[in-house]
């Protein structure tokens, strides 16, 4: 039980090279807002620098030391309880959540923000 999602960070061009755990703090409401915090700092051109201080973001939100990891960018590794998983596309500056169908082992997403201004530099 929990209010658990997986996160990814990527872009067209480069997979996410981790995806960031949450057992409390996934949802909606909650991941577009931490996202939004740290997009000044994410580096929109570096999946792995934009991840880095994603992370950071959501450490200095989350009390005491449980509640938040990293684990491998890997299929099994994806939420399928509660808000699902989150895509950061820092490319283009936009939020997907997916999440798996009650019925089927099917994922189906939406876009749930856009034009989330990023750091160029």
């Amino acid at each position: 039980m929990g209010n658990r999602a997986t996160i990814a960070v990527e872009t067209s061009t480069s997979k996410a090279v981790v995806y960031i755990y949450l057992h409390w703090n996934g949802s909606r409401e909650q991941v577009i807002d931490v996202v939004k915090a740290a997009a000044p700092r994410m580096r929109k051109s570096d999946v792995s620098y934009a991840t880095a201080r994603l992370i950071g973001e959501f450490h200095n939100l989350i009390d005491g030391g449980l509640s938040l990891g990293v684990t491998a960018a890997a299929e099994e590794n994806r939420e399928h309880y509660d808000n699902g998983h989150y895509t950061i596309d820092i490319g283009s500056g936009t939020i997907t959540q997916e999440v798996m169908s009650v019925d089927s082992d099917t994922w189906s997403g939406a876009v749930v923000a856009q034009n989330i201004k990023l750091g160029a530099f």
